[in-house]
C-alpha cells in the first residue's frame, strides 16, 4: 500500500511539475491559472497511472516475475 502511495506522489508531483514548466515555457497563450489548473490534472491522471495501468502493463508485456 505504501508502494502505491508513494508511486502516485512522485507521479503526481514530478509529471505535473514537469507539464507545468512545459505550459509555463512554451505555451504563451495560458494563463498561471490555466497552466496550475491543467498541470493538476495531468498530475493526477499520471499518478493514477502510475498505480493502475503501468504495472498491468508491465506485467502482461513485461519479463514478469
Amino acid at each position: 500500500m505504501k508502494t502505491k502511495i508513494s508511486a502516485f506522489l512522485v507521479g503526481f508531483l514530478v509529471m505535473g511539475l514537469v507539464y507545468g514548466a512545459i505550459l509555463y515555457f512554451f505555451g504563451e497563450e495560458f494563463s498561471i491559472s490555466q497552466i496550475i489548473y491543467q498541470a493538476l490534472i495531468f498530475g493526477i491522471g499520471w499518478g493514477l497511472a502510475e498505480v493502475f495501468v503501468f504495472p498491468w502493463i508491465r506485467g502482461k508485456f513485461g519479463k514478469g516475475k
